[in-house]
């Protein structure tokens, strides 16, 4: 397995360009790029980040963009929302493949009251999931679904659904260890509903207070167990990319972050 750190990790604190060289100093091989707003999603942009990571030994081991900023609108029933949302798409996809990304991570709408309707609607989902895998595959990349609680993957039998309708074989999952816990279902059960299309792990750690509440905290200060974690997914032969990806109120340094990362490739790598 290999190790890397999320620029989604300093949300708030430094622009997505000033974390790699921070990423860098951690030691970490790889990194998931987090395009925070419309204008990082340029290729302008693309170029600049390429040039960081070239300067610093990165490789960007996968590509996330800000979701609710197009993701949902894929799934409207208005054509002109839909085709301006794959326009948006596909430009992530050039500064994926420009960066030499492996994967993409969605999201897709979410599971608001008023669109349960269409959460659960696995062959409509499918029906338009299956062109978006492909069109990744054009420009290098995994498409990966994220398991996030307050949207469409958020219990664990939905890759099992999903995949009975999508044509494309390019429909993989990025395992998150946050939004599992978040979703009042068991981790191992997304684990098992992923299997073998594990593509992408994102790590970020929980404790439980006295009156039940979740709260996020770096890995090794919570009730994560790694170690079992590591078993779990070398049960399906994962051999992709665990990247630290914590909320950047879950420390106040960055050599606290490091020290952190530090931990877990010991464990992982």
């Amino acid at each position: 397995m290999l190790t890397g750190v999320s620029t989604a990790s300093f949300f708030g604190k430094e622009y997505t360009e000033n974390t790699l060289e921070h990423i860098a100093r951690m030691g970490a091989p790889v990194c998931e790029v987090f395009l925070d707003t419309y204008c990082e999603y340029e290729p302008e942009f693309a170029l600049l980040l390429k040039e960081r990571t070239e300067e610093c030994g990165l490789k960007v081991q996968s590509v996330h963009a800000m979701s609710t900023q197009f993701e949902p609108q894929l799934f409207s029933m208005n054509e002109r929302q839909r085709s301006d949302a794959r326009g948006m798409l596909e430009k992530v996809f050039k500064s994926a493949r420009t960066l030499g990304a492996g994967a993409y991570v969605f999201h897709g709408p979410p599971a608001f009251q008023r669109t349960l309707r269409l959460v659960h609607d696995y062959a409509h989902m499918g029906a338009i999931v299956s062109p978006l895998c492909d069109m990744a595959a054009e420009y290098g990349l995994k498409f990966t679904w994220e398991n996030v609680f307050w949207c469409a993957y958020r219990h664990t039998q939905f890759a099992h659904r999903l995949l009975e309708h999508v044509k494309s074989d390019n429909l993989w999952f990025t395992l998150d260890i946050k939004q599992a816990v978040l979703s009042g279902h068991a981790l191992e059960g997304y684990i098992e509903d992923m299997g073998e299309r594990i593509a992408n792990v994102h790590l970020c750690d929980y404790a439980t207070d006295a009156d039940g509440k979740i709260k996020t905290c770096l890995p090794g200060e919570g009730e994560l167990d790694m170690r079992l974690l590591r078993e779990r997914l070398e049960r399906f032969g994962f051999a992709g990319a665990v990247i630290l990806e914590v909320y950047s109120s879950n420390y106040k340094t960055y050599q606290e972050l490091g020290a952190c990362y530090a931990r877990l490739r010991e464990i992982f790598e």
